[in-house]
């Protein structure tokens, strides 16, 4: 992450025009229909795939602190889409040693990329669904 979030040279760091931000910022439409479509969380779910607990620290890095980070998530989310959030979170792809453990049991790319691909859906359509039907409501 501090490589992304470092260039390139002489942007801020871990703004959104160092490559971390471009590359949030490319994902970032996929996730607008589950009320989180702003770059920051998409580079926290992209962390994610390292470690879930990555998560929220990703988020810490990206908003400059702990005490910032207090202060824009309530700008950020309402208490849907953090819960649509958390959702995503919770269902998406465990970790890349999960595929990686896949991987080395099924001795195959092929259910790998599928159980890759079936987990994303699974969280995003999750999530998806709850900030929209709680819209609704």
């Amino acid at each position: 992450m501090w490589l992304l979030s470092s260039l390139p040279f002489g942007v801020k760091y871990a703004s959104e025009q160092s490559f971390v931000g471009a590359l949030g910022k490319f994902f970032a439409p996929i996730l607008s229909p589950s009320g989180f479509g702003f770059w920051q969380a998409a580079v926290a779910l992209i962390f994610g795939l390292l470690a879930k607990e990555t998560v929220v620290g990703t988020m810490g890095t990206l908003f400059g602190g702990e005490d910032k980070l207090s202060i824009a998530l309530p700008h950020l989310f309402s208490p849907l889409s953090a819960y649509a959030f958390m959702v995503m979170s919770l269902l998406y792809i465990p970790c890349i040693a999960t595929i990686g453990v896949v991987y080395k049991e099924t001795n195959s790319l092929k259910w790998t990329a599928f159980s890759v691909f079936y987990s994303l859906f699974i969280g995003w359509i999750s999530a998806t669904l709850i900030y929209q039907i709680g819209s609704i409501l």
